[in-house]
């Protein structure tokens, strides 16, 4: 092979290339969701209400997850406040990410966006802030052990 038929060559794998890794970028940004990737098994959530900046203390929640959970059902039931009435709206969920806005009709009319991000599959952090910005719940997960039975 001559230098002349190289050049003409590196051109078109240099195409073949970027073709693969633009083929390789869009899998991954559209990879299922279905995938979610917590494990299942006993989490401890650990949730703050916020409030004028100040966090509130605990509230712990122990729950057992199976393999088959809805992420939605499981990790998303944050609300601004405790008898706040809210509905989830724009849904967007990722491999290691829940991802949605809300709107609240009592006590007060509100608007809020809530995110919950995984760092691993047995941990993830998340909030939810109003449309101002202010943080009004902060949450953490951790996965503990394996469920022993259906009532864990």
């Amino acid at each position: 092979m001559t230098i002349r038929e190289s050049r003409r060559l590196r051109p078109s794998r240099l195409h073949g290339i970027a073709a693969l890794i633009l083929a390789s970028a869009a899998w991954l940004a559209h990879a299922d969701s279905g995938d979610f990737q917590a494990m299942p098994g006993l989490w401890k959530i650990v949730t703050h209400t916020v409030t004028h900046g100040r966090v509130g203390p605990d509230g712990v929640e122990w729950r057992c997850v199976d393999e088959d959970a809805d992420p939605w059902a499981e990790f998303a039931r944050l609300a601004p406040s405790s008898d706040a009435h809210c509905e989830r709206g724009d849904e967007q969920r990722s491999r290691t990410s829940l991802v949605w806005s809300m709107r609240c009709a009592a006590p007060a009319s509100a608007k809020a966006r809530g995110r919950i991000d995984f760092d691993t599959a047995e941990h993830y952090s998340g909030s939810v802030t109003s449309n101002s910005g202010a943080e009004l719940v902060r949450v953490e997960g951790r996965r503990y052990a394996a469920c022993t039975s259906p009532k864990d």
